[in-house]
Parts: structure tokens; sequence; C-alpha cells
């Protein structure tokens, strides 16, 4: 769909949501990454347009972001006059629900903090509770006759940006219950079933595949979903702008002692110092403070099993993350 193109609004049903274009003047968003962010995507928004619709909803006469903060901040960039929209009709709590969910973020400096500050962690403590009450209250919007498609794509919205926000929060903490060892198998099925929402949402392709010697690998469950959760969480960040974004999950064991979990994506361009948090980064870049986190904490996990963890770019585009668990009683 290019953005300058024509006026869409194909979704007839009035329980569906609307695509319409809306001029930028009329749409307002926070927290917007500045033009240097987004000045691959706002190349390719200036040749192709914007291909996915940003999510908004009405409000006094005007329209609120609810997702797209790179898109709207791109389409400025470069100029355009109005975008494709995703009209969500959202009100009162429900929409105050999907615009807390979308806007959840992480304070890069209390990240350097979190070691030593007694209070920050109580903070954390607060907001995995909240995190825990928004993920049961999801119940409330599941898609019914009266509902149908607007609901659906409040509760996938909610339920993504809980899933990641629950995952910052319990990274950031650094402390997983690791008394029950379980599968691999069964925590790989674990993270997939988690990355449901993300696939309805952005229609994002997960494979994944579990060799017959890897699944059987006894693996602590909290602490190694939390790295495979947390590098699949990484590569689909990198991938925001993509089209079609799809991200693979191969588990293997070339030897019996030798266990490879590999993330890749093969569609996004990443930098050599990948997984490295900059002063730059450290203002607020989702994707940069992920990416970094989600490496510190396979690192971590795998240096338990005498292994490694190792992000590195593909040759042209993509990127591996590598966890390797060295420890022959790790199997059943």
């Amino acid at each position: 769909m290019r953005a300058d193109a024509h006026y869409v609004e194909q979704l007839g049903s009035p329980a569906q949501p609307v695509i319409r274009l809306i001029p930028l003047g009329q749409i307002d968003g926070r927290d917007l990454p500045s033009a240097d962010d987004v000045l691959e995507l706002t190349q390719s928004i200036a040749a192709h347009g914007v291909l996915h619709p940003l999510l908004v909803r009405r409000r006094a006469g005007r329209y609120t972001l609810i997702a797209g903060r790179k898109r709207l901040a791109a389409a400025m960039a470069a100029k355009l006059h109005a975008v494709p929209c995703l009209l969500h009709d959202a009100e009162g709590a429900a929409a105050a629900a999907l615009s807390e969910a979308d806007n959840l973020r992480v304070d890069p400096e209390a990240l350097r903090a979190v070691d030593s500050d007694a209070a920050f962690r109580s903070q954390l403590d607060l907001l995995a509770s909240d995190l825990e009450t928004i993920q049961t209250s999801l119940s409330l919007l599941t898609p019914s006759r009266q509902g149908g498609l607007p609901q659906k794509v409040g509760a996938d919205l909610i339920g993504s940006q809980t899933f990641r926000a629950a995952w910052l929060v319990s990274s950031m903490r650094g402390t997983f219950d690791d008394s029950r060892r379980v599968p691999l198998g069964a925590i790989v099925q674990r993270v997939a079933d988690s990355f449901k929402a993300h696939s309805t949402l952005i229609g994002l392709q997960l494979e994944c595949s579990v060799a017959a010697g890897a699944a059987v690998w006894q693996l602590p469950e909290d602490s190694t979903t939390a790295a495979i959760a947390g590098a699949l969480l990484a590569a689909v960040v990198s991938l925001d702008d993509v089209a079609k974004p799809r991200v693979e999950l191969h588990a293997d064991s070339p030897q019996p002692s030798t266990l490879h979990v590999d993330v890749i994506q093969r569609a996004a361009r990443v930098s050599p110092r990948i997984g490295e948090l900059s002063d730059h980064d450290r203002g607020g870049r989702a994707d940069a403070v992920i990416t970094a986190l989600a490496l510190k904490i396979a690192r971590t996990v795998t240096a338990a099993h005498g292994g490694t963890a190792e992000l590195t770019p593909l040759k042209g585009a993509g990127s591996l993350l590598r966890m390797t668990f060295l420890d022959a009683t790790n199997r059943a």
C-alpha cells in the first residue's frame, strides 16, 4: 500500500477496524525517534510508501498513535502528507490499556543501576505484578460476535507488549526460579506459544525445529526460557520495518555433550557492533536495549552450563545468535 497513492476503506463490516489515509498533521504521537534513527526506513518509505498501516484511535477530533512510532517519524522525515492507518475505535479503559501497553518503556539509565539500587528492584517487582494483572485480564478482550476483529487486534497488541515488558522486567531483575528442569523441547514449545500474539499482529513467521538429540536436554525452565525468548525478541525488533518478518529457531546436539540453540533472521542488516549498548542507544532505542539485554542474559545462562552465546551479523543481511551449552549431565 503506497502512502501517497490512494484512500483505502476496505474493511466494510462495522465490527472491523477501518484502514484510511490520515494527514500527518492530524496524528499525535509521543516520543518519536529522531530522523537519524530512522534514516534507512525514511529512504524506503520515500521510495515505496508506508507498507504497513499505523494503529491509531480517534480522540477529540484528532488521532492518537497506538503503534508505529518509527513509521510515523520516517513518514514525517520523508515529507509525506498522509499515511495509511488502521483506525481502532477503542474508548475508555480499553483505549487506555492499548496506549499503555504500546508505550511500556525501559529506562536505560535504570539498567546501569539495577544491580545496586534496591528501590529500583522494588519498582520492578510492582511492575511485574501489574503485568501479571494485565495478562490475566486479557480474557476480557477475547473475540466475541459483538467485538470481532477490533477486540482481537486489541488483545494481540496488549498480549505482545505485555510479554515483551514482562521479559524485560525479569531479565533486568536477573533472578529466575531454576528449581525446575524440563526438556528443551518443552521450553521451545512454551516460547513459541508466547509469540502467537506477535505472529498474529505483525504477520511474523516463526520457524522452529528441534532435533531429537536436542529435545531431551534437561535445562532450567525459567532462565532458559528467558534466554531463548530474548533472542527471539532481539530478532523480531530488528525486523520491525520488514514487510514479511521471519525468524528461525533451530536446536541441535551435534555431540552428546554439546547443544546449539540458534536464532536467525536473514532480512535486516545489522551493525558489526550489534549487541553493544552505546551512550546514544541508552536514550531509549528499544531495539538496541532489547538486543543488548538479550545477549547478556543468553551469555549468563549458557555460562552456567560451560557454554557461550555470541551474536554475529550474517553476510549481506541478517544475524545469528548462537547459544552453546556444554554439559553431558543435562541430557535426560
